[in-house]
């Protein structure tokens, strides 16, 4: 193989990976951005009640940009469910 091919190889490649690195920074900056928005909201919530809708809100505004698998609910319990519950099995 002449040097041209690969030069030209390596260059593709490179550049491909640059531009994927590139992605995932900025996907990590707005998952970032996301999970402090759904912590600003949590933090204004009084109660239970509260924390679930505000979660909900922040949900339906953010779901689709996130690229979501799970359904607001679904999400919702699992997260409470990895919890931790007292003894009694009491929140």
């Amino acid at each position: 193989m002449d040097e041209k091919f690969d030069l030209t190889k390596s260059a593709v490649l490179t550049h491909i990976q640059n531009m994927f690195e590139e992605m995932e920074s900025d996907m990590a900056l707005s998952h970032q951005e996301k999970y402090a928005l759904l912590e600003d909201a949590l933090e204004q919530a009084t109660d239970t009640d509260e924390l679930r809708v505000a979660f909900d809100q922040w949900y339906a505004e953010h779901a689709e940009d996130l690229d979501l698998e799970l359904e607001a609910d679904e999400l919702w319990m699992q997260a409470v469910n990895e919890d931790s519950l007292d003894e009694e099995g009491d929140w």
